[in-house]
């Protein structure tokens, strides 16, 4: 069975591109998460995280 033209391995016709264009939708509104990450990455984490805890 030959697997050439799965999604997988799509080959584009001449008159496609031949990386897809995404579409951003506009209309879903963001995960509460991802703006509690985004307020959290405005402040530089400066605690030592070399450290592991005793075994």
């Amino acid at each position: 069975m030959s697997h050439e033209n799965t999604p997988d391995h799509h080959i584009p016709a001449t008159d496609e591109p031949s990386v897809p264009e995404l579409e951003a939708d506009e209309t879903v509104p963001p995960r509460p998460e991802e703006e509690i990450a985004d307020v959290l990455r405005t402040q530089p984490d400066l605690e030592d995280h070399s450290r592991h805890p005793e075994a």
